[in-house]
């Protein structure tokens, strides 16, 4: 990753002291045979006080804390060399400028020879204290937000790129709630229990699989109307997490780097995600004791299979459903959606464009799911950005789609981004509107969410958010203080009235509705 990730830095006036950032690590950070034994602290940060003839690591300080793995800028104060400023995946970081000899550790980490030589050299010299300086700083990249929908003001969960699952809240008598990390990692999408928020999801990159049970939050809101900044703090509480599946290994199914995941909206207990098939839990995982006792990530025995997950109807990516729009592994599901307004209705969508409902998604027999296909060649074959159901319609939706029309209009395809869908559940076949976007020009829509009791569509694009009032044909910006950045996700409770936005950069926002 030299190209990506490797500043080096030299303070002015100070040619004899250098600072190399690299990608952690991460094989001296693990013992035989996966590593060569723990003779370092990952070194992501690495000093030199003899002009480069030797390092020390920088990247754990004497209290543990670390910093992120992946560096991309250095700098230091002008009155003190020592005094340094780490940007990173992480944010910004500091190192107060004094250091101690911690080699001592490497006594008791079972490594010899040269790597023990090695670690005693590499620790002599460690930051005494490495101090965030994340507060306020709003530049997380979050993949998705996911509402307790009981208390969705107080209640948020989000995965970001790499910087983990982040939580909002506190008790419900915490005076000043902020986020947390619950878990680390490249955090994708996930979700909150119907009935009990107390079970959550979450999916990291590559499709690993989780299931936890934590604390409750809280927080207020105000200012109908303005976008509000929901700043993201950086205190750890990896907690309760256990591991349910990892589909990709399990199934053998292929699927999206960050699969689409929905907590059934009506029924406690059930989950659905996205590979070349929908799957789905009807327990939140399998049952919570056996969980604990043997898929806890921390203190599971891992002696059995973990998760219960089955596949449900046909494969949405057979050449049973046609031989157009990118059949087999690589037209693998990437958008799933449950309607509140009955048990059984599901929304889903494949990578280039093929949709599908089925009306009996909560069968017992998961084989007996029947999936129809309604879209035709008349919509895009493009990425299903996102499916928002009618609460008070099950088979009426909204259906977003990705890219752009210059490329469908050169390749001879259909065009379009936004469109109104009814499914017909006698005949399968469903009635498509035309384009909707109108004057948001050609565009990739990443998003959507309908706030069914005015009517009023919202739609995120790499520039924001923008609505379309009811009985309007043109789009509007969403909301005011909203910077113009890539939005990847919305997630809206109709009930509390309030819209929250997940930025590619600037973290994640909340909207009042009127």
């Amino acid at each position: 990753q030299c190209t990506y990730d490797m500043p080096v830095f030299s303070p002015p006036g100070s040619p004899s002291i250098v600072y190399m950032g690299s990608s952690m690590q991460y094989g001296e950070l693990s013992n035989p045979p996966s590593g060569v034994g723990r003779r370092s602290n990952g070194r992501a940060i690495q000093r030199s006080e003899d002009a480069g003839v030797n390092f020390t690591d920088m990247t754990i300080d004497t209290n543990g804390v670390s910093l992120h793995p992946d560096q991309h800028a250095i700098a230091a104060t002008p009155f003190n060399p020592n005094i340094v400023f780490i940007a990173n995946d992480g944010g910004v970081w500091r190192l107060d400028g004094s250091f101690t000899d911690v080699h001592s550790q490497c006594a008791s980490r079972g490594i010899t020879g040269n790597n023990l030589i090695d670690c005693n050299s590499w620790l002599s010299k460690v930051p005494t204290t490495i101090t965030s300086m994340n507060a306020g700083l709003a530049t997380l990249q979050f993949q998705s937000l996911s509402l307790n929908m009981q208390n969705p003001l107080n209640q948020i969960m989000g995965g970001t790129q790499d910087n983990g699952t982040q939580a909002f809240g506190g008790g419900d008598s915490t005076p000043n709630p902020s986020w947390f990390v619950t878990f680390f990692g490249d955090g994708g999408n996930g979700g909150i229990n119907i009935a009990n928020p107390h079970v959550r999801m979450l999916t990291l990159f590559s499709q690993a699989f989780l299931s936890q049970i934590i604390a409750t939050y809280h927080f207020d809101s105000s200012d109908a109307g303005t976008w509000n900044p929901v700043l993201a703090g950086y205190p750890s509480n990896e907690v309760g997490w256990a591991w349910v599946r990892d589909p990709g290994s399990n199934s053998g199914e292929n699927m999206s780097f960050y699969i689409p995941v929905r907590t059934d909206p009506t029924v406690s207990g059930t989950w659905f995600f996205g590979a070349q098939h929908v799957w789905r839990t009807q327990d939140n995982g399998g049952p919570q004791a056996y969980l604990d006792q043997h898929c806890n990530l921390f203190v599971g025995d891992f002696l059995v299979q973990c998760g219960d997950w089955v596949p449900i109807g046909q494969d949405l990516s057979s050449t049973s459903f046609g031989t157009d729009k990118t059949p087999g592994a690589a037209g693998y599901v990437v958008a799933i959606n449950r309607s509140a307004g009955d048990s059984g209705t599901l929304w889903a969508a494949t990578r280039r464009g093929r949709v599908f409902v089925a009306s009996n998604a909560d069968n017992a027999t998961a084989s007996a799911v029947t999936f129809y296909r309604i879209d035709t060649s008349s919509q895009p074959e493009r990425f299903v950005s996102g499916i928002d159901v009618d609460p008070a319609n099950p088979n009426h939706a909204f259906v977003t789609y990705s890219g752009y029309n210059a490329y469908a209009t050169a390749a001879g395809t259909a065009t379009g981004h936004i469109f109104e869908v009814t499914y017909d559940p006698t005949t399968h076949t469903a009635t498509w509107s035309g384009d909707l976007a109108s004057n948001l020009g050609d565009q990739p829509i990443t998003g959507i969410a309908v706030d069914w009791q005015t009517n009023t569509i919202y739609v995120s694009t790499d520039f924001g958010v923008f609505a379309r009032r009811s009985g309007k044909t043109n789009w509007q910006k969403g909301g005011n203080g909203l910077p113009p950045v890539a939005v990847y996700g919305l997630s809206i409770n109709v009930g509390a009235r309030v819209l929250y936005a997940a930025t590619h950069g600037r973290s994640a926002w909340m909207l009042n509705l009127q």
